[in-house]
């Protein structure tokens, strides 16, 4: 995809980063309200089979479909079973057992995970900064783990933390894996294929809950959450940050992602009365300021760093 011409090209492409992000802040919210009503697997089965067919629609109307070879066909499948089935099926358990800014924020350090990962894999090198932002990430989500109402590390809320955790370590090991093939495989096509692969397994593993599930409970919560998160947050604002990256590079497009939480956060307080603590707060500006500082280096190359969906 050519970059847009001129500047009022650039204002719809910043304009169309503002949306994703904020459809990915509410996002946070209107899960935690559609999951009143649906269980997680039912949820993330409806979810996902929404947003793989809007990627299909939406994959066929641009251009013609490359060729994918077998070896990065196999990959992505695989892949797909790992950053859209293992990943998800953490992630919905975890955010149903926590808030909304805190499974926001928590996601919003991946790129701190990934950082560490690509190091540890030969496959980055961290400066001397971004070694600071690590370690300064790491010490706010500890503070953030914390200090949690309701007691700090006693609180109900950190099973739900350290689920959100662990998903974020899989979303970030599925961005470091899926760096190579993403050079060679356009973003999007290579997006639809690991939902075509992961979504399948998430539907065969709901079935159950899809049989127990109580569907005369389930009001416009669940239904416009599920459609909200499939259609748009899953869907729709793929298209638009990949016009972004295309357009404007990773490390402007980058900038936009570190507002999630920020619009998760006042979000949740608006429509779910979520809270923070002081302690919180604190944890939060460090974890930012760390993602701030481990970004401080050349670059990545844009189909390398996929969005951290939720």
């Amino acid at each position: 995809m050519s970059p847009p011409a001129g500047r009022n090209g650039l204002a719809r492409v910043d304009f169309g980063l503002l949306v994703t992000i904020l459809v990915w802040g509410v996002n946070y919210a209107v899960i935690k309200a559609a999951l009143a009503e649906l269980q997680p697997l039912v949820f993330n089965a409806i979810r996902f089979s929404l947003a793989t067919l809007t990627l299909a629609l939406l994959v066929r109307g641009r251009a013609p479909a490359p060729r994918i070879s077998r070896p990065d066909l196999v990959r992505l499948a695989l892949l797909g079973v790992l950053g859209n089935t293992i990943y998800q099926m953490i992630f919905i358990f975890g955010i149903a057992r926590t808030t909304a800014a805190n499974a926001s924020l928590i996601m919003a350090s991946c790129p701190v995970m990934v950082a560490v990962l690509g190091t540890a894999l030969g496959r980055d090198r961290l400066p001397a900064p971004a070694w600071a932002g690590v370690g300064l990430a790491v010490a706010g989500l500890t503070l953030l783990l914390a200090s949690g109402r309701g007691g700090g590390l006693a609180s109900g809320n950190l099973t739900g933390d350290l689920l959100i955790l662990a998903a974020g370590v899989a979303w970030s090991a599925y961005t470091v894996l899926a760096g190579a093939v993403m050079a060679r495989v356009p973003a999007l096509t290579a997006t639809l294929v690991t939902f075509l692969s992961g979504t399948p397994v998430l539907v065969a593993v709901a079935v159950p809950a899809l049989l127990a599930q109580n569907w005369g409970a389930v009001g416009g919560r669940g239904w416009f959450g599920a459609a909200f998160s499939g259609v748009f947050a899953l869907g729709i604002s793929y298209v638009l940050w990949n016009a972004g990256l295309a357009a404007l590079g990773g490390a402007r497009t980058a900038v936009y992602q570190n507002f999630t939480p920020v619009v998760a956060a006042a979000f949740a307080w608006l429509t779910l009365g979520e809270r923070w603590t002081p302690g919180q707060f604190a944890g939060a500006a460090a974890v930012l300021s760390g993602i701030a500082l481990t970004r401080l280096r050349p670059p990545p190359q844009p189909r390398s760093q996929p969005p951290t969906a939720a």
